[in-house]
């Protein structure tokens, strides 16, 4: 059985800023409490409106941070943290000098191997205070090329 406040907890970890912010609202009108099954927890008992402004107002503070990979050459890659592909496109531009060949957005989640510890994007983003800014660079192994 999880908690409510064991999913709180989750919610905000994993950047569910909806669930994290319905949940703050159930608690605050005494719907629920922190020990209570998550399971049990009537969604519909919470005033939309007042949900909907606390997302809006981004009461709990999740960042809206992204993580982009824009393609260097054939084999190399740039992450960068930005708020939009368009940020991140122009960050990468104005630091690196270089036009991009191609832009897609990656899970928060997806974990990538930095020296001899597998990290995800999330975790690494936490070691920034400015953004748009530079996660790392990867580079395609010779194994992985075309023939």
């Amino acid at each position: 059985m999880k908690t409510v406040q064991e999913l709180y907890e989750d919610s905000i970890q994993y950047g569910e800023k909806v669930l994290a912010h319905y949940i703050l609202h159930l608690l605050q009108e005494g719907h629920v409490s922190l020990n209570d099954d998550a399971s049990l927890i009537d969604f519909s008992k919470a005033d939309q409106q007042k949900v909907l402004e606390m997302i809006n107002q981004n009461y709990l503070g999740f960042s809206d941070i992204k993580v982009f990979s824009l393609k260097w050459d054939d084999k190399t890659f740039a992450f960068i943290f930005a708020s939009n592909e368009e940020e991140a496109k122009k960050y990468f531009e104005q630091k690196l000098r270089k036009k991009q060949l191609n832009c897609f957005e990656y899970p928060l989640d997806f974990q990538m191997s930095r020296g001899n510890e597998f990290l995800s994007f999330r975790e690494m983003q936490k070691e920034h205070n400015q953004f748009p800014a530079i996660a790392g660079f990867y580079e395609r192994s010779a194994l992985y090329e075309s023939r």
